[in-house]
């Protein structure tokens, strides 16, 4: 997806009342990529201040996809549809075709695969349009996690030494893993360290063009492909940042959080936690752990495997958001006197305080 420069973000219907994460996301890390963003409902606007960015990005939000192509002469268009079923909707779909029609490339992060529908992949076929479905399950030999009879294989292979590998853990879903990452992975490079992020989901891959989208992978194939993604990007950084997914204490998506944690073997991981929150967000009768509980189930989850490596949790990376700042900056406090932990909320106070303990171990580090 590298070489799509010019992005038309299909978001009807996913700006109001709350903007998708998708969206915000590719706003906030890709905007010089975003050409237009299509929403029926807040044509004529500016993208940015619609999605509550404080301030205009010059990107218009126009009315469907005709008007995109016609305006702004996108070389693909995005979906940042995030439903919580496989389906899609009868719009979508007609504003799908009209981009495949043209010939433009559609980028999809549903779980619904465009490239298996007959009526779309025929489309594409004819124009020569291409279909990235992320979450289809990898088959090139580059994430080819089986042998040669066809098991799965997991080969807990050394990481290159003197590099880190650092994985996103949560309290829960959309606690912040994925920004905890990439604004980690800016201030790494910022201070001269090769840092690079790994994406694990859809809307991290749209951000940076590559990884694996590990909820698109049957479940016996997860830890391997994630160990194998991440041994190659440690032979070519030397902090590897992973997008966490999901969390341990979750009981619908434990099982992805899981697989990461086996698969990635970190050095080290970051908690991410939203100050908001006391109970899941998606099942509100499940009360939130505490951290200190949260710190000790992943840091014991990680060493089941491999007991004398013992990776431990090295800062809290917390959303303060509604907090004024005063109270923000004191709730941090708190919860590093609780915990010992460093924390910060990444968007407001940037990931410095989490850079020293990344760096720890790094050959050659002063920290």
């Amino acid at each position: 997806m590298d070489d799509l420069s010019r992005i038309a973000v299909l978001a009807d219907d996913e700006i109001l009342p709350e903007p998708s994460k998708t969206l915000t996301a590719l706003l906030r890390y890709r905007p010089e990529r975003i050409v237009a963003v299509i929403d029926r409902a807040t044509a004529g606007r500016d993208a940015a201040t619609v999605a509550g960015f404080p301030a205009e990005l010059g990107i218009p939000v126009v009315a469907d996809v005709p008007a995109a192509l016609a305006g702004f002469r996108p070389d693909a268009v995005l979906l940042a549809d995030e439903p919580v079923g496989a389906g899609l909707q009868p719009y979508w779909r007609d504003q799908i075709r009209l981009a495949l029609e043209a010939g433009v490339h559609v980028v999809n992060g549903m779980h619904f695969l465009i490239s298996a529908d007959p009526d779309l992949a025929a489309v594409a076929r004819r124009t020569g349009a291409v279909v990235h479905d992320l979450r289809k399950a990898p088959e090139d030999k580059y994430f080819t996690p089986f042998d040669a009879d066809g098991r799965p294989i997991v080969h807990l292979r050394d990481h290159r030494p003197g590099s880190r590998t650092v994985l996103a853990v949560g309290t829960d879903c959309s606690s912040g893993k994925m920004t905890t990452m990439l604004e980690l992975e800016r201030a790494l490079r910022a201070g001269g360290t090769d840092a690079a992020f790994l994406a694990t989901g859809q809307v991290g891959m749209m951000i940076s063009g590559g990884g694996v989208a590990v909820d698109g992978l049957l479940a016996d194939f997860l830890n391997s492909t994630v160990e194998d993604a991440v041994f190659r990007a440690t032979e070519e950084h030397d902090v590897v940042l992973v997008e966490g997914q999901g969390a341990l204490n979750h009981p619908r998506y434990s099982g992805v959080t899981l697989g990461l944690l086996h698969g990635t073997r970190p050095d080290a991981m970051v908690l991410c936690h939203d100050l908001r929150r006391t109970a899941l967000g998606l099942l509100p009768q499940v009360a939130l752990p505490s951290l200190r509980r949260a710190i000790e189930i992943n840091e014991e989850a990680a060493r089941w495997a491999e007991p004398d490596r013992a990776p431990r949790v090295i800062g809290l990376s917390v959303v303060t958001a509604g907090l004024g700042d005063d109270e923000a900056r004191a709730a941090l406090r708190r919860l590093t006197g609780e915990t010992g932990l460093p924390a910060t909320d990444v968007l407001r106070y940037g990931a410095g305080e989490l850079v020293p303990p990344v760096r720890a171990g790094l050959v050659g580090s002063a920290t």
